[in-house]
């Protein structure tokens, strides 16, 4: 096979202007010493009408930047080296601008003495063109009432995607914030689905679902021994989603001392898996969730500021339901078709009755809550009916005056539990294992009673 240093210079130069690109070379002085026949296509000069001319002449503007460092990144010429790849706009002979994608190489003699440079040009129109279609796309898609799994074309959903399309490219840390219910990972999954990272995994964990010394074992990894259980070497979260993005929710549950460790992680960008002494390198986008307002924690000390800060470079909130009434029959036809699937029935809407009863409703559950009931519907209607009636709503949505006797019953009954954990508590002086073996439950149970109290 012929060694490419034995290309003469007839099949070099073939080679240069049979490319599908335009391609010319400039002197040390700038001055335009090649041009191909693409480059006459792209711009409109012929060889001989630019030929010994600077390439100032293409008046990119790239080159007329009046940052220095910035010319200097992108020109040979002036950096003597590799120019990189970089999107900028051309001016063609006849006056109109074309956007192109640049690339650069400096071109040294044999003794390593800068003698001109190569540049490659590529027509990029129809690709800008196809991003500013897709950009529109998604636009009108969101004023029709959807972006990706989102439903809802209510003004606050509208300001919500368009805050979803703004921050999705980037890589910074984002917490969003909202009441239980309210779809916070639904959010999550759709920054994460438009974002650069979307190839690599999605994972999320629930860090009010753990208590502290298996949360950090699950966000960190650990060694085996490293405590009664762990048989084997485990990766955690972190290292499980690499490259991709990790979703904390209920971020507010975290202990202090647990934010600690995941404020170093977030500042050395690696981890030490629990149990070893050797860190670990991470490549993570983090997303956090709460239902609760965290900068309020902030200022009653139950929430580091510091880590709050490194978190929330972003601040998304998602609105409650009963903020956005206006996209319930959205939400409702979104349900009825999920479950149409599901349960093999051929539901086409709701009565008149029940779609009121569906608007007059708090929702203090949010979607989560209209999910459910639009599903009880299904399973109690009868096969072959076409609606979903008022009486095959759940009672609280059917009856609320009924259920409103009960909740109160509920509620004092909530408030006497609250009184017996807070009086357990105080007699075990915050020792929670202790306040377990006061009330006769588990140490796992007395943690669920407590977020379930809100304590």
């Amino acid at each position: 096979m012929t060694d490419i240093s034995d290309i003469n210079e007839h099949f070099r130069e073939a080679l240069l202007k049979t490319v599908p690109c335009a391609v010319f070379m400039v002197d040390s002085n700038n001055q335009i010493i090649f041009w191909n026949k693409s480059a006459e296509e792209l711009t409109g000069y012929l060889a001989d009408e630019i030929v010994g001319f600077t390439c100032d002449k293409l008046r990119m503007n790239i080159c007329s930047n009046q940052n220095p460092a910035v010319r200097k990144t992108f020109c040979p010429l002036l950096s003597g080296g590799d120019g990189g790849e970089v999107e900028c706009e051309m001016r063609r002979k006849d006056g109109s601008f074309v956007p192109v994608m640049r690339r650069s190489r400096a071109v040294l003699d044999d003794k390593g003495e800068l003698i001109g440079a190569i540049e490659a040009l590529v027509d990029v129109s129809l690709i800008k063109q196809a991003r500013t279609e897709i950009r529109l796309l998604k636009h009108e898609i969101a004023r029709r009432g959807k972006y990706g799994n989102l439903i809802g074309r209510s003004d606050q959903m509208r300001k919500l995607y368009d805050m979803i399309e703004t921050v999705a490219r980037t890589d910074a840390s984002i917490v969003i914030e909202g009441e239980t219910g309210t779809g916070k990972e639904l959010v999550a999954k759709t920054i994460h689905a438009e974002s650069i990272r979307s190839e690599s995994i999605f994972l999320a964990i629930n860090c009010g679902a753990l208590p502290e010394t298996l949360l950090e074992a699950e966000l960190f990894g650990h060694k085996r021994g490293a405590f009664t259980g762990a048989v084997e070497d485990r990766a955690g979260c972190f290292e499980t989603a690499s490259d991709g993005t990790l979703f904390l929710d209920e971020i507010g549950e975290m202990s202090l001392s647990s934010q600690v460790k995941l404020l170093r992680v977030l500042q050395e960008k690696q981890i030490t898996r629990v149990g070893d002494s050797l860190p670990r390198p991470v490549d993570v986008r983090i997303i956090a969730a709460s239902n609760k307002n965290l900068a309020d924690m902030v200022k009653s000390g139950q929430f580091r500021e510091d880590l709050y800060y490194r978190l929330r470079v972003v601040g998304l909130v998602v609105p409650s339901l009963l903020d956005r009434k206006d996209d319930i029959p959205d939400l409702v036809a979104h349900f009825i078709t999920q479950f149409n699937e599901k349960y093999s029935k051929q539901i086409e809407g709701c009565s008149p009755k029940a779609m009121d009863l569906f608007l007059v409703h708090s929702w203090p559950g949010n979607i989560r809550e209209l999910e459910h009931a639009v599903e009880h519907a299904f399973v109690v209607t009868a096969p072959g009916q076409k609606v979903i009636t008022a009486d095959s709503l759940p009672p609280e949505i059917s009856h609320p005056a009924e259920m409103g006797v009960a909740q109160k019953k509920m509620d004092t009954e909530s408030i006497d539990e609250k009184t017996l954990i807070t009086n357990a508590l105080a007699e075990a002086n915050g020792n929670k294992s202790q306040a377990a073996r006061i009330l006769g439950i588990t140490r796992a149970g007395l943690y669920k009673k407590i977020r379930r109290l809100g304590l």
